[in-house]
């Protein structure tokens, strides 16, 4: 289970140790900035052995409530929201969750949320609107020599809470790719206003950043091996109510474009996840009439099987995948690599189009 070769700072190779010994370094009250973004990139074993623990001191006579803020990028998974919060071990949970516990505490008064709008949670962050940051929790496909991290499967705040927190933990997870290097484009130019400056990205195949997470190594006080894949689960299968709001969507889009009011090739969308999107994308629903694709650029969240069965929609970013689509691109389509100019870079290209020189599909899918 265990990859060391994932640990090649030689500082922060010495701070190896358990699950168990690091979640004894987070104390009770702490607010604690953990990685993961909607299933992916989540912390997977001190958020557990944290849960044991709590679970361990409030058995005690006369204890007191060990209790702790936990926040993310988004929703995580069960083994850290639920297993928590199944002990009663959040005190306070923003910005975002999905987790039926969690939401039962929220619901009845035990456990206080703030819904945030998940842009929002960093600029608060950085502005002290929420208080000083003590630990920070991330997961990491591995650690550099010069002790920058390579991001996991998700981004999330994580930027913010390496920044933030007084101290940092960190979960090198062999379970994701090593391909994963090189994925990401992290933007240190921000500021907070009034000095924040344009960020001249137009275009979702645009870098205008980092590949890695920067980490001082002296804030580390511990490494954790994991070896543990995301909780990506699949959608319920549409029903006839998602249908016709997804008929409806797109009636809306061919009317704008007939009168004049969209290009046929419309403007720049982001569309968020789940069976409405999902049903603009299936056989039986064109995209739109006259056009054969959605959009040049199509900055989404979500990449699903249904967009791969429609490579005109043009898939350029995306933050998690659903299960299963990659076999259809494994079979069907090629990564240009970005050294070819003939296409953008990420942009999927099918069979016999374009040059021959494009990356194969096995190891773009296993990038992905």
């Amino acid at each position: 289970m265990s990859d060391t070769s994932r640990i090649l700072c030689p500082v922060l190779s010495k701070r190896l140790m358990s699950a168990e010994e690091a979640a004894e370094m987070i104390p009770a009250g702490a607010k604690v900035g953990m990685s993961g973004f909607t299933g992916a990139g989540y912390p997977k074993a001190v958020p557990g052995a944290l849960a044991e623990r709590i679970r361990y001191l409030n058995a005690q006579p006369n204890a007191k409530p060990f209790r702790i803020s936990v926040w993310t990028g988004a929703s995580t998974a069960p083994e850290l929201d639920g297993v928590l919060a199944e002990v009663d071990g959040i005190e306070m949970r923003l910005p975002f969750q999905s987790d039926p516990i969690c939401r039962s505490r929220i619901n009845n008064g035990t456990m206080d949320y703030v819904d945030y709008h998940l842009s929002e949670v960093s600029q608060y962050a950085w502005s002290g609107f929420l208080g000083k940051m003590d630990i920070a929790l991330i997961e990491v496909a591995g650690i550099r020599e010069d002790g920058s991290l390579i991001p996991s499967s998700s981004i999330g705040n994580n930027k913010t809470w390496i920044e933030q927190a007084d101290k940092i933990i960190i979960e090198v997870n062999s379970k994701q790719n090593a391909k994963l290097e090189g994925m990401h484009d992290i933007y240190y130019g921000t500021a907070l206003p009034p000095n924040r400056k344009p960020i001249m990205l137009t275009d979702p195949a645009d870098r205008i950043g980092e590949q890695y997470l920067a980490c001082p190594p002296e804030k580390v006080i511990a490494v954790v091996e994991t070896a543990a894949a995301d909780r990506n689960s699949p959608f319920k299968p549409s029903d006839d109510v998602s249908k016709k709001i997804a008929g409806h969507i797109l009636d809306f889009f061919n009317k704008e474009i007939e009168l004049g009011r969209l290009p046929k090739e419309l403007l720049p969308i982001q569309s968020g996840v789940g069976n409405i999107r999902r049903r603009t994308r299936r056989p039986g629903f064109r995209p739109l009439q006259g056009s054969d694709r959605l959009h040049r650029g199509y900055p989404g969240r979500h990449a699903e099987n249904a967009q791969v069965r429609h490579p005109e929609s043009g898939i350029r970013d995306c933050l998690f995948a659903e299960p299963g689509w990659h076999r259809r691109v494994r079979r069907e389509y090629r990564f240009l690599p970005r050294q070819d100019h003939s296409a953008p870079a990420g942009h999927l290209q099918p069979p016999g189009a374009g040059p021959s020189s494009g990356r194969n599909c096995d190891e773009w899918s296993d990038r992905m």
